[in-house]
Order: structure tokens, then sequence, then C-alpha cells
């Protein structure tokens, strides 16, 4: 260990420290460091500045930590309102595919709430913006399922729609053909009393094409009583068509026919007062006026539509 010197002005002369007297001055500088630390403490002093520091640092970081809070329930909220406008996209989508809306009420459905003065170990300021974050999380994930269920009916509805479309009885069985006796009750022109008229006549020579207004598969193919020669084909989904006093059958029961294909010629069979088409549609099990289910529009008697749909 080096000599350390110090300078005596009563000798105005320099004099060697003692080694014993240098250790023990650093003993009681570490002794005397250890009970001022342990009394701050126990007084609730901080003569270092330490405690000043560590809230400074604390208080920063808080503030960080506020501020990203506010920033996400801001987003969260902006999410929110970008769900109601899908939500009212989605019910749009619902009625165009004949599906009931899902009303705000169903769609906000409580989820049960956090409450706002829950202690995260951290200042209640900061906490509620946790606790309304994490609220807006879990409706948005509601809402968020809701939607893909919705979706995922209006999917369903859309295909089984599509189906239901190329089987509803919605064309004319003979292109441009004139009624001549309309649905309902009429006075009957060879029985001379009043029946019901479950269908409709239309005018038409022997031998004209009789198309088949929906898909479906074909029942019956044969005489029937006053109806003559009679096609009767099952449409699904609740219809059956019929096409009477036929003079040509041109299918077999148990075939399958697609809208639009020709599947016999009318004629003048049966109790029939001259060359005519009956044409009745069934809907679960009862007969309805055939020309509510015609398209509406010139373009739908053309003869081009009646090929492209036999072609589908």
């Amino acid at each position: 260990m080096p000599k350390i010197y110090y300078y005596s002005r009563s000798d105005l002369s320099y004099k060697k420290v003692a080694r014993g007297k240098i250790w023990g001055t650093v003993v009681s500088v570490v002794v005397l460091s250890s009970f001022i630390t342990m009394l701050s403490g126990y007084l609730g002093i901080d003569p270092f500045g330490l405690k000043a520091l560590r809230l400074d640092t604390v208080s920063s970081e808080n503030a960080s930590l506020k501020a990203r809070l506010i920033s996400l329930n801001s987003k969260l909220e902006n999410f929110q309102r970008d769900m109601s406008v899908l939500g009212r996209s989605d019910n749009l989508i619902r009625t165009s595919v004949d599906l009931p809306i899902l009303s705000s009420g169903v769609r906000k459905v409580s989820i049960g709430g956090v409450a706002m003065n829950t202690d995260y170990g951290i200042p209640q300021n900061a906490g509620n913006l946790i606790a309304t974050a994490t609220q807006r999380l879990a409706m948005l994930n509601r809402e968020a399922r809701l939607q893909e269920d919705s979706y995922a009916d209006v999917l369903r509805k859309y295909k089984s729609n599509q189906r239901l479309f190329r089987h509803i009885p919605a064309i004319e069985p003979i292109r441009g053909g004139i009624i001549s006796s309309p649905f309902g009750m009429r006075f009957h022109p060879i029985l001379r009393i009043m029946l019901m008229h479950e269908g409709i006549d239309i005018e038409a020579p022997v031998g004209t094409p009789v198309h088949v207004s929906g898909n479906g598969v074909v029942t019956y193919v044969g005489l029937r009583g006053g109806y003559g020669n009679v096609v009767e084909v099952d449409n699904g989904f609740g219809y059956r068509t019929l096409y009477a006093h036929l003079s040509k059958f041109l299918v077999k029961v148990g075939q399958k026919v697609k809208r639009g294909q020709v599947i016999a010629l009318s004629g003048d069979t049966g109790l029939s007062t001259g060359p005519h088409l009956h044409y009745g549609v069934m809907k679960d099990g009862v007969f309805v006026n055939p020309q509510d289910y015609y398209f509406q529009g010139q373009q739908y008697e053309s003869k081009r539509l009646y090929n492209i749909l036999a072609k589908k």
C-alpha cells in the first residue's frame, strides 16, 4: 500500500498518515452512511432524493400507460361504430334473401359488465380505462361472433333460395299463349253449372309445345278423367304443376325435368270444347292461381329465354 502524507500547518512540514488511522476513518464513514440510511428509512426521510426520482419515473410511466389506454379505447370505439355500420348492411342482405333482420337489441345483448373500480394495482383513472377497454373488447367479440353466424345463415338461405327459384313454376307453359278461362269460380261450358276452375286454360292449336314451368320430377303421365291426357310434375318446395288435355307425352314418370323443357304437346283430349292447355299449380296440396307465380316482363316470353332455361 502506498504511503499517504498530510501537511501540518503547525509544524510547517509533511507528516505520514498511520495505516490504522486510515482504516478507522473508512470504517467510520461506512458505518455512519449505513446508520443515516437506516434512520432515514425509519423516519421517512429521503436525504439523497432517490424516492423523488423513483416517483418521477413511475409518474412518467403511468402517463405513458394512460395515453396508450386512451388511444386504445378510441380505436375500440371506432371499431364499434364500424361494427354498427356492418350490422345495418347485414340486415339489408338478410332482407334480400328473405331472412328476418337482427334488431339492435339482439346485436347489443348484455354480456356482463366490468366493475369500473376494479383494483389493477394502478391509479383509479387508468384502471377505469382498462375496465372500459375490457368491456368493449368483450362486446366486440360477441358482435363479431354474431356477425359470423349471420353471414353463415345468409349463405345457407341464399343457396336454398337458388334451388327454390329454379323450382318455382315461374314461366308460362305455352309461350305467348292467350288465357281463355282464368283461375276461380266459373260457369262450366259443358256441365252448365258453377264450378271452381282450379287452373287456367290457354288457347293453343293441337301439337303446340308445352314447357314445364319449373324444375322438378315427373310423377304422373297418363289419362285422368275429364283432364284427358295429363303430365304432373313435383317441383319440390311444396309445388306441383299439372298439364292437361295433351295430345302427346314427351317425358316418363320419374324423369327429372328443367324449367323451359318441352314435356308434351297440347291437344284436345278429355272434357274439352276445343284445343287448349289446362294448366294448374298446387302449393302444399292446394290449387292456387298460376298467374301469381309468373315472371313479369315481356323479356320472359321470348323464345330465347325458354331455350336458355331448358339448358340450365
